[in-house]
C-alpha cells in the first residue's frame, strides 16, 4: 500500500449515501432527548441484560440496542480491526477524525488467490452505523495484483459542520463483485445492410417490465410500442455475459435487443450507440430504451429504440460499451474501530 494512495483516494469518492435516512429535525430540548435515550438504553439493559439479549443472537442484540441509543450500543461492541470470511480478509488500514469529518481506509485481501484480478465493487452492500445527522461515502481506490488486495476509502462528515465525535465505528460488507471487465468497440458481427424491416414483434407482459430510459419529454408508455421477439440463439456476444438477441426496423426506428445474463448477481450492463461514417452518434437525444426481465426473472433484457431512416443504416455502425463481472461473492465481513485525532492502524 502506498501512503500517497490514501490521500488521492479521498478525492475520488463517489456521491453515494451510506445511510439514506433523512436527518431528524433538531429541537430545543436536545439534552432532554439525550437523557431519555440514555434512560431507554439503561432500561433495556436492566430489563433485558446483555446475556439475555445475546440469547437472541449477538447481531440482533446489537441492532436492538443501536436503535435505542447508538453511542451505548457502540460502547458494548468490541474493537475488531480485522475479520475473515469466504477466504477474504477485511482489515482497517487506517482511521482518523479531523474536525467535522473522518476518513478510514479498508483493505480486502484474497487469502486464497481465488478471485480474478481487477477492480472490486462492494455491490452496494457496505453499511456503516452512523448518526442520522451524518453522511458518508465509500469508493474503490485501487487493486494490488501482487498481494491480491483491493483498497476502499470511506469519508464521513457531520451535516451541520459540528465536531466529529470520538467513538467506535462499525463497518460491514455482505457482497463482493470481482472480475469487472470493461469492453467497448464496433459490433462487426451485426450487418446493418441487412437489418430486417418490420420483423415479427410482441408486447412484453407487465410483470416483466423494469423501467424506461429516455432524455426528455413525457415518459414513454411501453404499451404503445412493439418489441422484438428474442432470437433462440444470440446474434452475437460482444462481451462475457452480454448477448444481442434481436435487431430490426420498426415504425421508423432501429430496435436493438440486448440480454445481460444473471444481472442480479453480476450487475452486467452497457449501452449500444448508432454511429455514422464519421463516428458521430445518431439519434442520441431522441433514443429511448425499455428494460424487462426474461421468463426466469434472472436475465435482464434491454431494447434500445433509435429513430433513423432505414436507408441510412448501410452507412452506419453499432458501437457497444459494456461492463461485466463474475457472479458476486456473498459473505459476512465486519470490523469495529475507534475514531480519534491520531491515525489508528491494525497495530495500535
Amino acid at each position: 500500500m502506498k501512503p500517497e494512495t490514501f490521500i488521492e483516494a479521498v478525492g475520488m469518492i463517489d456521491d453515494r449515501f451510506l445511510n439514506p435516512e433523512q436527518p431528524q429535525r433538531r429541537i430545543r430540548h436536545r439534552k432532554r432527548n439525550r437523557m431519555l435515550a440514555g434512560f431507554a438504553a439503561a432500561a433495556a439493559l436492566i430489563l433485558l441484560p446483555l446475556p439475555v439479549m445475546t440469547a437472541f443472537g449477538a447481531d440482533t442484540a446489537y441492532e436492538i440496542l443501536y436503535r435505542i441509543a447508538p453511542p451505548v450500543a457502540q460502547s458494548f461492541h468490541p474493537v475488531q480491526m480485522s475479520c475473515t470470511d469466504q477466504g477474504i480478509e477485511m482489515t482497517v488500514i487506517s482511521a482518523k477524525r479531523s474536525g467535522s469529518s473522518a476518513d478510514f481506509y479498508i483493505a480486502m485481501h484474497d487469502l486464497e488467490n481465488k478471485l480474478p484480478d481487477g477492480d472490486w465493487d462492494l455491490f452496494d452492500s457496505d453499511h456503516i452505523n452512523i448518526r442520522k445527522d451524518m453522511i458518508g461515502t465509500c469508493s474503490f481506490s485501487e487493486y494490488d495484483s501482487e498481494s491480491h488486495t483491493a483498497y476502499f476509502v470511506t469519508h464521513l462528515e457531520t451535516m451541520d459542520g459540528s465536531q466529529m465525535p470520538k467513538r467506535k465505528v462499525t463497518f460491514s460488507v455482505s457482497s463482493l463483485l470481482t472480475g469487472k471487465l470493461r469492453t467497448e468497440g464496433i459490433l462487426d458481427e451485426i450487418d446493418l445492410d441487412s437489418v430486417p424491416y418490420e420483423p415479427e414483434t410482441m408486447q412484453w407482459p407487465d410483470n416483466q417490465y423494469i423501467g424506461t430510459s429516455f432524455y426528455s419529454g413525457a415518459v414513454p408508455d411501453p404499451a404503445q410500442y412493439r418489441f422484438l421477439v428474442p432470437s433462440a440463439e444470440p446474434l452475437c456476444t460482444p462481451a462475457p455475459g452480454v448477448n444481442i438477441r434481436g435487431i430490426g426496423y420498426i415504425g421508423g426506428a432501429l430496435h436493438i435487443l440486448t440480454e445481460y445474463e444473471n444481472n442480479l448477481e453480476t450487475d452486467n450492463h452497457g449501452f449500444i450507440s448508432l454511429r455514422d461514417s464519421g463516428g458521430e452518434q445518431i439519434g442520441e437525444m431522441s433514443a429511448v430504451s425499455f428494460s424487462f426481465w426474461d421468463d426466469t426473472h434472472r436475465n435482464h433484457l434491454e431494447e434500445q429504440i433509435i429513430p433513423v431512416a432505414y436507408e441510412a443504416l448501410g452507412d452506419c455502425s453499432l458501437y457497444g460499451e459494456f461492463v461485466t463481472a463474475e457472479p458476486c461473492l456473498h459473505g459476512n465481513w465486519q470490523v469495529t474501530f475507534p475514531l480519534d485525532d491520531e491515525a489508528v492502524s491494525p497495530t495500535d
